[in-house]
């Protein structure tokens, strides 16, 4: 019966460990730490008219900046932006990033799945969807962003930053359909929805971040593993002792 017990307890450890590895992993800042510094974009750079996307890129302090929610309503969705945002607020919902497949891949026994365009991000390990977030404007009115898991920890950890280059794109109907209460909450302009991930980039070095998020997953779940099982098993040989 005792052994029964330990083992549950272990098989509990080990959930408990993948749990942690988990959060873990979603508070490392990998994106960051691989592409190191970066020489920020200025104005002058976005009005050459040459077919370079600057989207993702660190913003100079001449981008413009969007304070208030008139001057978001007028902006282009051509036109590089920036925001300096005030609060940050997570709605739990995402859209698949442009550069993961539409498709996972097959198998024998169950062949190909599709993946959902718009889930929740509660469970999203790898950094496969962009989740829609509610930014305050300094003149306190709300709008919609999308940026890299990177920023948005910085942000909700209170820290004033000026979010990277990005551009006025169309807000996703069904996402903005599961967020509706949130947006009437906070009377969010839905006009669109500030983008500023690094689409290339991340295409780019998309194994190398996965490969990077597993890696950290499975040696964190060994080593808390280890621990738990270790503390469990010195339990259960002291008890076995004072038996």
């Amino acid at each position: 019966m005792k052994e029964k017990f330990k083992k549950a307890l272990e098989f509990i450890a080990v959930i408990a460990a993948i749990l942690i590895s988990t959060y873990v992993v979603k508070n490392i800042s990998v994106e960051s730490i691989l592409k190191g510094s970066e020489a920020p974009v200025t104005l002058a750079m976005t009005e050459t008219g040459l077919p370079k996307d600057f989207i993702g890129k660190p913003a100079g302090d001449d981008i413009p900046r969007i304070e208030n929610a008139k001057t978001w309503e007028d902006t282009w969705q051509t036109s590089y932006v920036t925001i300096e945002p005030i609060e940050i607020i997570s709605t739990g919902i995402g859209t698949r990033h442009p550069w993961i497949d539409t498709y996972t891949s097959s198998t024998r026994r169950r062949g190909s799945r599709r993946r959902a365009d718009v889930t929740s991000t509660a469970l999203d390990v790898l950094d496969e969807y962009a989740e829609y977030f509610i930014l305050e404007l300094p003149d306190e009115s709300y709008i919609l962003a999308q940026m890299s898991t990177d920023d948005a920890r910085k942000l909700t950890a209170g820290r004033e930053i000026t979010l990277p280059v990005g551009q006025k794109s169309p807000a996703h109907s069904q996402v903005l359909a599961n967020i509706s209460e949130l947006c009437v909450a906070y009377d969010v302009n839905t006009d669109g929805v500030f983008y500023c991930i690094d689409d290339k980039w991340n295409e780019e070095h998309n194994l190398t971040l996965t490969l990077v998020h597993i890696g950290i997953i499975v040696l964190t779940t060994i080593v808390i593993s280890v621990i738990f099982i270790m503390l469990i098993d010195k339990v259960f040989k002291e008890k076995a002792v004072q038996g």
